[in-house]
């Protein structure tokens, strides 16, 4: 009769035991994969949102300017230094120049449409 050879390990490590290792294994590279993965999706949201508020805080400052710019051409004081410098014809009309327009339509009283 031979003896065979057994491991020294042989005894403690049971075959279940190897099947939960292995078990434990793959769930474990599983999760990483998986926690990768998310990690890499919120990352590429997080770069998406800063890249909309990037734009968001570009077309603010673009309104901002042009709302200057029309504020600038349309402010009186420098529309009168620009036609002076122009030499326009136009001038200033004086507030006793001024006349209101009355109403052609005789006041007549409202009826209802409702009571028809």
């Amino acid at each position: 009769m031979r003896r065979q050879k057994k491991s020294r390990y042989g005894d403690r490590v049971s075959f279940g035991f190897l099947v939960w290792m292995v078990a434990f294994a793959v769930i474990a590279t599983a999760m990483g994969v998986s926690y990768a993965v998310l990690k890499n999706e919120q990352v590429a949201e997080r770069t998406e949102i800063n890249k909309l508020n990037r734009e968001i805080a570009v077309c603010r400052m673009n309104a901002n300017q042009y709302r200057a710019k029309t504020d600038a051409l349309t402010n009186r004081w420098a529309m009168r230094e620009r036609l002076a410098h122009d030499g326009s014809a136009l001038r200033d009309i004086l507030h006793s120049q001024i006349e209101i327009a009355r109403s052609t339509r005789q006041d007549a009283p409202l009826r209802s449409t409702a009571a028809r």
